[in-house]
């Protein structure tokens, strides 16, 4: 699922939009935690997914949805090995979303059924739309401006604002980049704080309000994610799984990962091996 978290800087071709279609199996249906300036909105067609925005699990069936704000941290996983997930990403970039619904608005699910029904005949559509297909640009438009009318009338929260500026973008992007090349050394908020010439306490509030979670939680998601996609590749040694991921001991790294994915490292482990 990597494919769908590649870094948007909202300057496409023509189209203000881009769509990616999932069929995915087991512990192939995985991306880490990321974020980006584009408004997401995931749809479950069929199967189950479970998505993660830092600090909170959303598990989905089938016709759920998801709608992810701009610059909000989101990852996503399957919930048992055996999972299987057809879906549709639909990924609007945010000058279109501000030029025709506005700045800062603060996008949430509703769980209005009608409004679910109408999300997922549109994203059925366009999961099936094929390029190859007369007039596809206007089709997908078209779809386009539905979604953004059913999001317009239904899915904004008018008691929040959603403020992000190119700075807050650049910060974060420093923040993320800085502990994914080295998630796997001792790092502390210390460490990190005078490596930008923050002070502890200015640095733990920047990075809070930067990326939507504390550093620890951000730092450990990354660690997990790692050991995960390690644990999923075949390794079994969780002692040396714990160590190149950046955790001081096993206990520790069998603690968070139960906290983050529920389940044990080695439970996780036998749910790969039922699904090979």
């Amino acid at each position: 699922m990597s494919q769908l978290y590649e870094s948007f800087n909202d300057i496409y071709a023509l189209l203000p939009v881009k769509l990616y279609k999932h069929n995915l199996k087991g512990n192939l249906i995985y991306a880490p935690l990321h974020w980006h300036r584009s408004v997401e909105i995931t749809i479950t067609l069929t199967g189950n997914i479970r998505f993660n925005t830092g600090t909170n699990n959303f598990d989905c069936a089938e016709s759920d949805w998801l709608i992810f704000n701009s610059c909000e941290l989101h990852s996503c996983r399957c919930i048992k090995p055996s999972d299987v997930f057809l879906g549709i990403s639909i990924v609007i970039s945010l000058p279109l979303i501000e030029k025709w619904l506005g700045k800062n608005v603060f996008f949430y699910n509703p769980e209005i059924p009608h409004v679910s029904q109408a999300i997922k005949k549109i994203a059925t559509e366009l999961y099936y739309l094929e390029e190859e297909t007369p007039h596809y640009s206007l089709i997908l438009m078209s779809k386009l401006y539905e979604v953004l009318y059913l999001i317009s009338e239904n899915c904004i929260n008018k008691d929040r604002e959603y403020s992000i500026s190119n700075e807050h973008d650049n910060i974060a992007a420093e923040f993320t980049n800085y502990i994914e090349q080295h998630y796997q050394n001792n790092l502390t908020l210390s460490d990190v704080a005078a490596h930008f010439k923050y002070s502890p306490s200015y640095f733990s509030r920047l990075f809070k309000e930067s990326l939507g979670v504390n550093f620890l939680s951000y730092l450990n998601f990354v660690r997990v994610s790692h050991a995960a996609e390690q644990l999923g590749l075949g390794h079994t040694n969780l002692a040396a799984c714990a160590y190149d991921n950046g955790f001081s001991n096993t206990k520790s790294f069998i603690n968070t990962f139960k906290k983050l994915y529920g389940c044990t490292p080695s439970h996780f482990l036998s749910y790969i091996n039922e699904g090979h």
